[in-house]
């Protein structure tokens, strides 16, 4: 037992405090990371990233390995983490798990959700479509990038209220860690105007009604259609970002 009277142990503190740093600059980082801050290819400078939130140099480094163990990131000697690229065949392996998972997912959350997580994922589709509508009417220019935001800021909302109305630990879990990879490396890579903005509100939609009437099937069939757009849509994308490359190339 603990002397009340015994002095404080200041390597305890210090190594908490360090500790609590560590997982600031974590959730801070992957958080950004989720948002399309940092595109793939670009080096995380530790220093400036810390007096983002106020710690040093140190915390972030350590949560960059975290974020190299769950392979969003990569550590190269001499010049520290980078945002890790991916290509063509590891983006259809990881849209793979998603297809495999988060129907199943959707399918269980129409059977298991309770009447206030279907309303959680209500509000998120209705975040959606403000979105969506804010971009359609075409605000100043300077707006588009925070419409960008909340709309995927509430697209990432979505697919996790589902993922907690399986009430499956596990699948919250590995679910979103797939969808985590898709957001970071799947080619921001979406086109943010009204037309792709809305034809995901309207997958999100089809998902939503086949949770809320309690439709497993209809849920689960909305759930893969939806994954299989986003996949066809990325390679797309990818696919014309490369030949843009290669022809930048051929005239050097």
């Amino acid at each position: 037992m603990k002397d009340k009277h015994s002095p404080p142990n200041l390597f305890q503190d210090i190594t908490l405090s360090q500790e609590i740093h560590s997982v600031r600059a974590y959730q801070h980082l992957r958080n950004r990371l989720i948002s399309g801050d940092f595109e793939p290819g670009t080096r995380l400078l530790y220093g400036p990233i810390g007096k983002e939130i106020g710690v040093s140099a140190t915390p972030v480094r350590e949560a960059a390995g975290r974020l190299a163990n769950e392979g969003l990131v990569e550590l190269i000697p001499q010049i520290g983490a980078v945002v890790r690229t991916i290509g063509r065949e590891e983006l259809i392996e990881i849209y793979g798990v998603r297809e495999v998972i988060e129907p199943g997912a959707s399918a269980m959350a129409a059977r298991k959700a309770t009447p206030e997580q279907i309303a959680a994922i209500g509000e998120e589709l209705e975040k959606m479509k403000a979105a969506t509508q804010a971009q359609q009417d075409g605000g100043a220019e300077a707006n588009a990038k925070e419409i960008k935001r909340d709309f995927d800021r509430a697209d990432y909302g979505f697919h996790i209220r589902v993922f907690e109305a399986t009430g499956n630990k596990a699948i919250v879990h590995t679910a979103t860690q797939s969808q985590v990879l898709t957001r970071v490396f799947g080619i921001r890579k979406h086109i943010h105007d009204a037309e792709s903005m809305r034809l995901t509100c309207g997958h999100h939609q089809d998902i939503f009604d086949g949770i809320a009437n309690r439709q497993p099937e209809a849920a689960f069939a909305a759930a893969v259609e939806h994954i299989q757009y986003g996949l066809k849509h990325c390679l797309i994308l990818m696919d014309q970002a490369d030949a843009s490359k290669a022809a930048e190339e051929a005239e050097k």
